[in-house]
């Protein structure tokens, strides 16, 4: 089972956002899922499977990609009873939301790929297939000591996820102690002890480089890259942008490889002008929609979910 989050009306046309990595569907912040709500979307965060509340697998039995993530992601819009829904995707998100649309393209109204990549590893050591670079010393740094010196105690791995978002935040956006460890700490009480996330960079390796593929996205994207990005550096995402036909590339300057909660008035800002634009493009000519109503805040509302992804 997958589990979904919604915020806004159900009428409104829907967002669903993709988290990267093994990260869980909650680090989208919530101020950004209920600016966007407010703005007249149907916005959707969900834990992938393998982490959070969603159902785990054994991957030495079922081993996979991430097309199989985009099957999921494909499910959770068909179970919720979507005709169809912009797709925003972080990181690793992204690659599954590239493979939603090239899989099922019915299913995307458009996209918008944070911090991403055409071709990438799980494994730092492993160096993109296409020739793009690697990741910065940030990362491989905190991966060596990881691997040198491995967590033990609860406290050790609290400590070692949050130095873990601190070089995906970088150094040219505010990084706020409370606000990643209180992420970190209700991702652990969620997972209940079966964290099982690192499937998701197991997944990321099996998955083939995008490049040639991604000519055939025909649905209006927003490629948002950050300068500072020491994951994916930003040749991956002028990669990205250059291959998609449909695609324009936005650089941020001092945007590591995640954003801050700091920046969601900008994210959201930058997502909203998208939708409407590609909203406006779709529409049959004299047709007018109705703007976006920014809703007070007791006109969203949060529902908890369980959709069946035909893939488990």
């Amino acid at each position: 089972m997958i589990w979904t989050e919604s915020f806004g009306r159900p009428a409104d046309p829907a967002i669903l956002l993709v988290m990267g990595g093994p990260a869980q569907g909650i680090a989208w912040p919530d101020a950004l899922c209920r600016r966007l709500a407010d703005s007249g979307y149907l916005v959707v965060r969900y834990d992938h499977r393998d982490v959070g509340l969603s159902t785990k697998t054994d991957f030495r039995v079922s081993c996979y990609d991430l097309s199989t993530l985009a099957g999921d992601a494909a499910d959770v819009i068909t179970g919720l009873g979507l005709a169809s829904a912009h797709v925003v995707g972080q990181s690793a998100g992204g690659i599954v939301a590239q493979l939603l649309a090239l899989d099922e393209p019915s299913l995307v109204r458009s996209l918008v790929l944070l911090s991403c990549s055409p071709d990438a590893n799980g494994d730092v050591h492993l160096p993109p297939r296409t020739g793009l670079p690697g990741p910065g010393q940030p990362l491989l740094d905190h991966v060596a000591g990881m691997t040198d010196d491995p967590p033990t105690t609860r406290a050790a791995r609290v400590a070692a996820a949050v130095r873990g978002w601190r070089v995906f935040v970088g150094t040219g956006a505010p990084f706020s102690e409370t606000y990643w460890r209180d992420l970190v700490e209700r991702s652990m009480r969620r997972e209940a002890g079966s964290d099982l996330g690192g499937n998701h960079l197991r997944a990321l390796d099996r998955t083939p480089p995008l490049t040639a593929r991604i000519g055939a996205i025909q649905v209006p994207t927003l490629v948002v890259h950050g300068r500072r990005d020491d994951v994916f550096p930003l040749a991956h995402g002028e990669a990205l942008a250059g291959a998609i036909a449909a695609a324009r590339l936005m650089v941020l300057d001092d945007l590591g490889h995640i954003f801050p909660p700091q920046w969601c008035p900008l994210v959201h800002g930058l997502v909203t002008r998208h939708l409407r634009e590609a909203e406006a493009a779709a529409r049959p000519a004299g047709r007018v929609r109705s703007p976006g109503v920014n809703w007070t805040s007791d006109q969203w509302g949060t529902t908890g979910a369980e959709v069946p992804p035909a893939a488990l």
